[in-house]
């Protein structure tokens, strides 16, 4: 029976150290992101302090680079240029269902240790819709949502064109 236990034990934790993990870093030698305040541009006063939070986050959560404010390996700087928020769509009695909102960033991924540009957009231009109505068919309900999925496929942009960069 002891056997067995011990067995049991090993077998756990030699399946447990073979973890893989799907994502690559192309630069290895990056471990410590700096993310500037972004510079708004755009007529929403907040959405800049919005968007670097929701970048560190992120980044701290994703666990391949470790934000920090001294003694980076890369730098991430951005602007916001432009925030609009427009009606997308009409139900049948001419109603607003839907409301677009789009946003224009220009990002720059700086490694600092080879002194390169990793990844550089001028115009980066990310979208998401929201509810007004219950007929609408958006997954977002409100315009927080739809502003979060923004920032969420803004990292989801910055890691695939720099670290995943294949």
């Amino acid at each position: 029976m002891v056997k067995i236990n011990i067995l049991i034990v090993c077998t756990a934790l030699v399946l447990g150290a073979c973890a893989y993990s799907v994502f690559s870093n192309v630069y290895p030698h990056l471990k410590r992101i700096r993310i500037a305040a972004f510079d708004n541009q755009s007529s929403e006063f907040d959405i800049g302090e919005k968007t670097m939070n929701a970048l560190s986050t992120s980044f701290r959560d994703d666990g391949r680079l470790q934000p920090v404010t001294q003694s980076p390996d890369c730098l991430l700087e951005g602007s916001l240029l432009s925030y609009e928020e427009k009606i997308y769509s009409f139900d049948a009695a001419n109603n607003v269902q839907d409301y677009q909102i789009r946003i224009t960033f220009s990002i720059l991924f700086t490694d600092l240790v080879r002194n390169e540009t990793i990844f550089e957009n001028k115009a980066l231009t990310l979208t998401s819709f929201y509810a007004v109505s219950a007929e609408s068919t958006s997954k977002n309900k409100t315009k927080e949502e739809a502003v979060d999925e923004i920032l969420d496929n803004l990292f989801k942009n910055i890691m695939q064109n720099s670290l995943e960069n294949w």
